[in-house]
């Protein structure tokens, strides 16, 4: 008797050490730092948004466990390459440069770029107007690169998050804010955002335009089937159509 529990016992370490009693571990997924329309915390304390809602469809989708970490944009890419998060649910555009760092996902929105600033601020977005002006942009995104690039000779000011952008906007610290066009809608349809526009039309060339899809570590194939069989569920099961209902006037897919 003693040797068959012994033999239990046994197996029973065994099969612990091989994982396969362990409760599976949230996948911890990184999203947006106070950062409308995509997340926030809200007057309970509980974060909310576009990003997380989709976020927790996918979760539910995939029949996982998922544990939500707030941090700043420059910070998702590192953070995946690192493996601080599994994955991240945020405005983040599949570009070759960041290919060659992350895998990505299928897309679940597109995404272009605009400028946003006092109506008559200036006439046009070319480098002759926005020479000397203040940009407001978020720090890491892919117009902070395009700024450098095309317009080094306006004064370009990174924020750690748009809403910090914004508020430089909409206090006059900075002449225009530049980012995504959806980013962009929930602002002006605020308060303070209406006394702003649009300043030219949508930009989707030289990266600033395109899929948004979700980055993870490179070599994770089975998380790359999981994550994209969640999105085709929540695209088909009209999920994805309720939350983007929930917080934009049309389809950003």
């Amino acid at each position: 008797m003693g040797n068959m529990i012994g033999r239990a016992l046994a197996a029973m370490l065994g099969l612990l050490a091989s994982g396969i009693l362990l409760a599976a571990e949230p996948l911890v997924v990184g999203v947006n730092n106070n950062d409308r329309p995509f997340c926030w915390t809200n007057e309970r304390g509980e974060l909310t948004g576009f990003s997380v809602d989709v976020a927790r469809a996918i979760c539910r989708a995939m029949g996982s466990e998922c544990r939500f970490v707030t941090t700043n944009f420059a910070d998702f890419i590192p953070g995946v390459v690192e493996r601080r998060f599994d994955f991240v649910v945020a405005n983040v555009l599949r570009t070759a440069e960041r290919e060659k760092l992350v895998d990505f996902s299928n897309r679940f929105w597109r995404s272009s770029s605009m400028f946003v600033g006092k109506p008559g601020v200036v006439a046009t977005v070319s480098a002759a107007a926005l020479k000397g002006k203040s940009i407001g942009v978020q720090k890491g995104a892919v117009q902070e690169k395009y700024l450098r690039e095309n317009h080094g000779d306006a004064n370009i000011v990174v924020f750690a998050t748009n809403t910090e952008r914004n508020n430089a906007l909409a206090s006059g610290a900075v002449d225009l804010i530049f980012g995504s066009t959806v980013s962009h809608y929930a602002f002006l349809t605020t308060k303070e955002g209406a006394r702003f526009e649009f300043i030219g039309g949508p930009i989707d060339g030289q990266g600033l335009g395109g899929d948004v899809a979700i980055p993870f570590a490179k070599g994770r194939d089975d998380l790359r089937k999981r994550l994209n069989a969640a999105i085709d569920a929540i695209m088909q099961d009209g999920s994805f159509a309720r939350i983007n209902n929930a917080y934009f006037a049309s389809s950003v897919f």
